[in-house]
């Protein structure tokens, strides 16, 4: 059932559209699918004064849509596509001088606007469904804002979503006027039907689709999460599949011809099972459908810092994502919707998905905003902010590659990178290759690297099987040239080729090539392309990826620090050097998923990559000394190395001792008796005695000030032998000045003096009271506790005296000698008199004299 214009929702708000464009520069139009607003609306623009001889973009997130909008919109008015209303899509377009209204992708405005900074030409920019928040849309938005404000101020901006989050987008966008289109939608019956183990969620989608083939009367729309859950469905449903059921995959990779043929009526009497990734969740209506499915995942694409690359992780689709695709289901008609999850699942997940702009690779982006003249993302009128460390990262990379100067403006190579249709890192590898090849005089090094920068912005053309144990990429090209007319090697040969010329061109020396031979010229030299250079090239786009093997085959580390593993079959698990392009993550490591051996010695000769020189001392574990070598190195990776003779800066020992002292721990220094006791002392000390403000001795603080208190005593020393003879207890006292030992040794004694004259060591501890240990006799005639600390400022600590007999056995403990005296003492002096007869036990021990001698040595 087909619903004409004149009835589509979006008419009743015409007249306020059209007020709105003709006295307004921003509008904000929410319209639920179906209304109209990219099939209907676009057509009432033609007519509008305001814009008469003026160019219209219509922005549509995805190709596909692009595509098969200007198709319609062209049908709408008896003309063929490509005249009023035309499309522009990276690498295909058809338009001509008489297009007013150009349906474009993101990435294409972004284009338009760093070539004609005014926009001179257009009077409107229409961004559709903006809720999907592509890294594309928020910079091509930001852009044409940043005319808006800055340079045009008649230029008008429409955006329009099903979803819009008008409350929030009217924040940043406080001049906009917001409208409103009420939906025409049908009913869509919601049923859930959760897998026993989500796990094994394929499996029952599989279940379910077998189920429904058969027995539904109409065309059913499944959505999967990727390429890979299709194929499996595919192959599994082929065997059931009735003859009036078409079963047909809808994906990105597609060609935009196949895509079509999925989404174009069936013929009469036959309907279709369309296994779709997300790619027909909004604009595109496929006739017929009346039953979607929905197994609420999708694959994101999300940057990981720690891989510097990609990686696709499969999650929860937000509510609204949900909500669209089951909208699907009543585009035409009443329809039913079988979601496989459950209701509650449902009610959990978030209102909106995550915007791309924070989980993205930025440094596309970034490139672009440095090519528009800002250093900075804060400096355009951007809807969102990427996060701040992540921007600031991708800044850095970008300098790394020389593509931007430290003030994040672009260098003259980053000027001649910014033309590439391409990453960044893959620019700069094609603008070197073009250069290397004629100075080293390497044949066709252009046309390899132009087919690794766009196989690499593919997926793995290798099958699962095929990459167990293979990560080589000179094998990937091989097979890419081989079957070279397989479709979707075509895609990949044919980004090769735009490639190869715009290399060509800004190298500036298009006389010397056949820029029309172009697919000739690198399909032709499979046999003379130069695989060797493989891994050198990739060099050029990740300098910071070059991998050494370690202590064992597999076992890499990178020069930017990182280390990576790769199974110990794989054909280039024995390779002394590789460059490593792809990881994923494996348990607790990274594995190499695609690399390139490398000659190391040719990319030095060439001047691929820097090698510096430096002295490194290092322990000898065998010898227990410090050794000096100097070393070649790139980045973390130590090259070569050669142990020399010469004298050692006091730097750089003191340098190495503080690195082995921290690997291994303050107790490898050695401690004699008198040093752990000056510690035990000392952190007593800070811990009662908080006003004297002590350096802190922890263990934790010495090793991270090893260079202050202990590094002036390392200058001259060489091995472990000398290190063990260091007077420890000087290097830590050499922390307090002069006045400050003497107050550390005057509250903090080493030994108490009793009566006697005798000199007793006091035992620290931070757990307890310090103690001392004496003979009971030695202490007659003490009336008082004797203590430590300081009495000044009453943060004096009583000592724990050991009372010792004759024999020097413990007798009593006690903190308070008074209270002794005066009552358990009694006990001890019955005991003490039958054991030791001739000692001395006084009955009043507190007024007594203190004494060493036995009874008989005592004068009367």
């Amino acid at each position: 059932m087909t619903i004409s214009a004149n009835q589509l929702p979006i008419n009743d708000i015409k007249d306020d559209v059209i007020v709105a464009l003709n006295h307004h520069k921003t509008i904000l139009l929410t319209a639920p699918p179906g209304a109209g607003k990219s099939t209907c609306l676009p057509l009432w623009l033609l007519d509008l004064p305001c814009l008469s001889g003026q160019k219209i973009y219509l922005l549509q997130p995805r190709r596909l849509a692009a595509k098969n909008i200007a198709c319609y919109l062209s049908q709408q008015l008896g003309e063929s596509v490509g005249n009023t209303v035309g499309y522009r899509l990276r690498n295909e377009s058809k338009t001509s001088k008489n297009t007013r209204l150009e349906v474009i992708t993101e990435g294409i405005l972004t284009q338009i606007i760093q070539h004609d900074a005014e926009l001179s030409a257009c009077g409107l920019v229409v961004f559709d469904e903006f809720h999907e928040r592509s890294l594309n849309a928020d910079l091509a938005f930001a852009l044409t804002r940043d005319i808006q404000q800055g340079l045009r101020e008649g230029l008008k901006i429409l955006l329009m979503s099903a979803t819009l989050a008008t409350e929030a987008i009217n924040h940043q966008l406080p001049d906009a006027v917001a409208l409103e289109s009420k939906g025409r939608s049908f009913p869509v019956d919601i049923n859930y039907q959760a897998p026993s183990n989500t796990r094994l969620w394929r499996q029952h989608a599989l279940s379910v689709l077998k189920s429904l083939v058969n027995s539904h009367q109409g065309s059913i729309l499944m959505f999967l999460p990727g390429t890979g859950d299709i194929r499996y469905l595919a192959e599994q449903l082929s065997p059931f599949m009735p003859a009036n059921m078409t079963l047909c995959p809808l994906y990105g990779e597609l060609s935009l011809q196949q895509q079509q043929q999925v989404i174009a009526p069936a013929p009469s009497g036959h309907h279709k099972l369309v296994l779709a990734t997300n790619i027909a969740e909004t604009s595109l209506t496929i006739e017929g459908v009346d039953l979607v499915i929905d197994s609420g995942l999708e694959n994101v694409a999300i940057y990981d810092v720690q891989t510097l690359s990609n990686k696709l992780q499969q999650r929860s689709i937000a509510k609204s994502s949900a909500i669209q695709r089951a909208g699907r289901a009543g585009r035409l008609q009443a329809g039913h919707c079988i979601r496989l999850y459950s209701k509650d699942d449902f009610e959990r997940r978030s209102e909106q998905s995550s915007s791309e702009i924070q989980q993205a690779d930025l440094l596309p982006m970034l490139m672009e905003v440095a090519r528009w003249g800002a250093t900075a993302c804060e400096q355009l009128p951007m809807i969102e902010m990427p996060n701040a460390t992540k921007e600031q990262l991708a800044w850095q990379e970008l300098i790394d590659l020389a593509l931007v100067t430290h003030k994040h403006q672009l260098t003259a190579q980053g000027k001649q990178a910014a033309a590439f249709p391409c990453h960044p890192r893959f620019a700069k590898m094609l603008l070197a290759a073009l250069q290397l090849e004629h100075s080293q005089q390497v044949e066709h090094l252009l046309s390899l690297a132009c087919l690794l920068a766009s196989l690499l912005e593919e997926r793995d053309i290798f099958s699962a099987e095929q990459r167990l144990d293979n990560c080589d990429i000179t094998q990937r090209i091989t097979q890419l040239l081989q079957l070279a007319k397989k479709p979707q090697h075509q895609r990949i040969i044919q980004q090769a080729q735009r490639l190869y010329q715009v290399a060509i061109r800004q190298g500036n020396d298009a006389s010397d090539f056949e820029l029309t031979n172009t697919n000739k010229r690198i399909c032709n030299t499979a046999a003379q392309l130069p695989l060797q250079c493989t891994g050198l090239l990739l060099m050029l786009a990740y300098p910071e990826r070059l991998a050494k093997q370690r202590d064992h085959q597999g076992n890499y580390l990178t020069a930017y620090g990182k280390g990576l593993v790769m199974n110990s079959g794989d054909a280039l698990a024995d390779k002394e050097y590789l460059v490593a392009v792809k990881f994923f993550q494996r348990q607790n490591t990274l594995a190499i998923g695609l690399a390139a051996d490398i000659n190391l010695s040719q990319a030095i000769a060439w001047q691929v990559v820097a090698v510096e020189s430096k002295t490194h001392l290092h322990f000898d574990h065998k010898q227990n000394r410090i050794r000096c070598a100097n070393q070649q190195v790139i980045g973390s990776l130590v090259i070569s190395e050669e142990n020399t003779l010469q004298k050692l800066s006091t730097e750089l020992i003191v340098e190495c001792w503080c690195q082995q002292i921290r690997k291994r721990g303050l107790s490898w220094l050695k401690l004699d008796e008198q040093t752990q006791q000056l510690l035990l002392r000392w952190r007593w000390l800070n811990q009662t005695q908080k006003h004297l403000a002590f350096e802190d001795v922890s263990e934790i603080h010495l090793l991270s000030t090893l260079e202050q208190w202990l590094g002036p005593y390392l200058v001259d020393i060489t091995s472990k032998t000398q290190l063990d003879k260091l007077d420890l207890a000087e290097a830590l006292l050499s922390q307090l000045s002069y006045q400050q030992q003497q107050i550390f040794n005057q509250l903090a004694p080493n030994y108490f003096t009793g009566p006697t004259g005798r000199k007793c060591k006091i035992r620290y501890s931070l757990e307890q009271a310090p103690i001392v240990s004496l003979p009971m006799q030695e202490l007659y005639g003490v009336s008082s506790t004797p203590s430590v600390g300081d009495s000044n400022h009453n943060s004096q600590v009583a000592l724990i005296i050991e009372l010792l007999s004759p024999a020097q056995r413990p007798i009593q403990i006690t903190q308070d000698l008074v209270a002794f005296w005066q009552g358990s003492y009694r006990e001890v002096q019955k005991d003490m008199r039958s054991k030791y007869p001739k000692h001395f036990w006084p009955d009043d021990p507190a007024n007594a004299q203190a004494t060493r001698k036995t009874k008989r040595h005592i004068k009367g």
